[in-house]
């Protein structure tokens, strides 16, 4: 893919072009001649445009990351990050993960993981699910939390949708340590004195998980928050 600002430019503007571009269409004013093809046969080297005839297209390859493109800026913006929560609830206790690794080394959670490239969300929470833990468990997604997640300075460090996954039934004998943390159980009403935890995201979820096992919310309720957690030390 590209980083460079002039071949992102190029990419933009070939793609107003329903059947393809000219070399003239295409050709940047602030570059001489000499670096704007040179910029140019980059991007049919990388493969994401086709050169045919004179013509330059967008291939299926350059069609995919010009979308990423924003529009003004001409950026390609950091990766948005589209994960899954593993909520395994079983009586009055439920499953937390707390992370071994940077950044917030510590701090306990859920289980989860990124949701690869193509996959359905049920998929990834139980294959996720399976590698974290070594459990199996019949999954349904309940909700979802868009997390902006700043540093102590203000910066954005994280931004992403969480899909919130719930059970109350499993099979399979847990895992309780791994290179990347430690699962453990933890009785529902004392989550909140443990002293590194995310919130408010984890005392949202808990809330919602009760509201099912109570029957309080009817099985297909899907609940949405955005969070802007308070800015932490990374």
């Amino acid at each position: 893919m590209s980083d460079n600002k002039y071949q992102r430019e190029i990419l933009s503007r070939c793609s107003f072009f329903p059947s393809g571009a000219k070399y003239s269409d295409l050709a940047l004013k602030e570059i001489d001649d000499d670096l704007f093809n040179y910029h140019l046969q980059q991007l049919v080297k990388v493969g994401l445009l086709d050169k045919n005839d004179k013509i330059y297209t967008l291939t299926e390859k350059g069609k995919s990351y010009v979308t990423n493109i924003d529009e003004v800026s001409k950026e390609v913006p950091p990766k948005y990050k589209v994960s899954v929560y593993m909520c395994l609830i079983n009586n009055d206790s439920i499953l937390l993960h707390r992370r071994l690794k940077h950044p917030q080394f510590g701090y306990v959670g859920f289980p989860s993981g990124k949701i690869a490239y193509g996959e359905r969300i049920l998929d990834t929470a139980h294959r996720e699910f399976q590698e974290e833990t070594h459990l199996d468990a019949d999954f349904q997604i309940i909700g979802n939390l868009r997390q902006i997640r700043r540093n102590v300075g203000g910066q954005v460090i994280e931004d992403g949708v969480f899909y919130v996954c719930f059970a109350d039934k499993f099979t399979g004998n847990l895992q309780e340590t791994f290179q990347e943390g430690e699962n453990f159980w933890c009785i529902i009403d004392k989550v909140s004195k443990i002293e590194k935890i995310f919130k408010p995201s984890v005392e949202i979820i808990i809330n919602e998980c009760k509201k099912r096992l109570e029957r309080t919310k009817e099985s297909g309720y899907i609940f949405t928050y955005e969070l802007e957690p308070a800015p932490e030390a990374y």
